[in-house]
C-alpha cells in the first residue's frame, strides 16, 4: 500500500476505534498530507521507506517554513508534526508493519511558556461591559454574560461550550457531565454566578433548540436568530469586549479556562484538582500553571522564613 493509503486507514482508526473529534481528525489530516506532499518531492511513496534521514529533511524544511502570519513556524507547531508522524507510526507498527520506529523520533526540548489569564476585577469588567452595550438585543447581552461566567467558572473548551445542550444543565446541585476531548468524560461544577447567568439567559429565549448557548440575529424577528454558535463568533465577542473595557491583554476563550485554573490554584488548589477538572490525560499538560505554585511557594517562604527578626535569632548559635 502507498503512504497515502496507510494515512487514510490511519485516519479511518483514529475516527472510528479512538473516536477522536473532527477536529483533531481535521488537524491530523492536514498534518499528513502536508508531509506526504514532501515526502513524495524526496521519492518516498510508501511507508516503509520514511527513515531517520527523510525526517531530518522534513524538519529541516519545516524549520525553513513560514506562517500565514508571514513568521517562522513555531517551535510547538513544529514538534506537533512529529507528534503526528509518530502516532501514525505507531499505529503503522501495531498493524505488523515494518515500519521506522517511532521512539527514534526524537522531541524538542519546549520551554515552559507563560500563560495569560484574568483576574476576578478584569472579569468584572468586562459583565459590567457587557450589560452596559446597548446596542445589542437584551438576549445578546444575557447570553454573552452567560458564557463567559460558565467558561471562567468551570474551565470549558470552547469546544465543549458550544456541544453544551439545554438537558445536560444539573437539575438538582451544580455537578456538570463533559465529554471532553476523545469523548472522555469528566465532572466539574458550575458556579452560583454562571448558573444564575444561564437562567436569566434561558427564560428570555423563546425556541426549541436544544442548545444552550445558540446565535441570536440583531433583529429578533429574523428567521436565522437561531444559527448555530461558532468559535469564531466567540471569539470575536470576547475581543470586542475586552477592548471596550480597556483590557489590553491577549483574550480567548481558552483565556478564560487558564484563569479558571489560576484561580484554583491561587485559593489553595493543588495541580491534580486541576488536571481532573480541566480534563488533561497527563499531568504535565497542567504544568504550565506551575507560575502560579511557584508564587505559592514563595510566599510560604517569606511566610515560614522572611522576618527580618527569626524568634530564633538567639538561640541559633554556631550552626546558623
Amino acid at each position: 500500500m502507498t503512504l497515502r493509503q496507510d494515512i487514510e486507514d490511519f485516519l479511518t482508526y483514529c475516527e472510528v476505534i479512538k473516536q477522536y473529534s473532527a477536529n483533531t481528525v481535521r488537524n491530523y489530516r492536514r498534518t499528513l498530507e502536508r508531509m506526504a506532499d514532501f515526502f513524495e518531492k524526496i521519492k518516498i511513496t510508501k511507508t516503509k521507506d520514511i527513515d531517520l534521514l527523510a525526517v531530518n529533511k522534513y524538519r529541516q524544511y519545516l524549520a525553513k517554513q513560514v506562517s500565514i502570519r508571514k513568521s517562522q513556524l513555531s517551535l510547538k507547531t513544529q514538534t506537533y508534526q512529529i507528534v503526528v508522524l509518530r502516532s501514525f507510526l505507531k499505529y503503522m507498527l501495531k498493524q505488523r508493519n515494518l515500519v521506522l520506529n517511532p521512539n527514534s523520533l526524537e522531541l524538542p526540548k519546549t520551554r515552559m511558556r507563560r500563560i495569560e489569564f484574568l483576574s476576578d476585577q478584569e472579569i468584572q469588567l468586562l459583565i459590567k461591559t457587557i450589560i452596559n452595550d446597548r446596542k445589542i438585543p437584551e438576549i445578546q447581552r444575557k447570553r454573552n454574560q452567560a458564557i463567559i461566567l460558565t467558561i471562567f467558572g468551570s474551565g470549558l473548551r470552547l469546544s465543549e461550550l458550544l456541544n453544551l445542550k439545554k438537558h445536560d444543565l444539573p437539575t438538582h446541585g451544580n455537578r456538570l457531565i463533559i465529554q471532553g476531548k476523545g469523548g472522555k468524560v469528566r465532572t466539574t461544577f458550575l458556579s452560583p454566578y454562571s448558573q444564575e447567568a444561564i437562567q436569566e439567559y434561558l427564560q428570555i429565549r423563546n425556541d426549541e433548540n436544544p442548545y444552550l448557548f445558540i446565535a441570536h440575529s440583531h433583529n429578533t424577528a429574523a428567521s436565522s436568530q437561531h444559527r448555530p454558535l461558532t468559535s469564531r463568533m466567540v471569539q470575536l465577542m470576547l475581543q470586542r469586549y475586552a477592548r471596550l473595557a480597556g483590557i489590553f491583554k491577549h483574550i480567548t476563550p481558552h483565556t478564560l479556562r487558564h484563569s479558571f485554573a489560576t484561580k484554583i490554584l491561587f485559593e489553595g488548589g493543588d495541580l491534580r484538582s486541576v488536571q481532573t477538572l480541566l480534563g488533561h490525560s497527563n499531568i504535565s499538560t497542567t504544568q504550565i500553571y506551575t507560575h502560579v505554585t511557584d508564587w505559592q511557594i514563595q510566599n510560604l517562604y517569606t511566610k515560614v522564613f522572611g522576618k527580618k527578626k527569626s524568634s530564633l535569632s538567639n538561640q541559633r548559635g554556631s550552626n546558623w
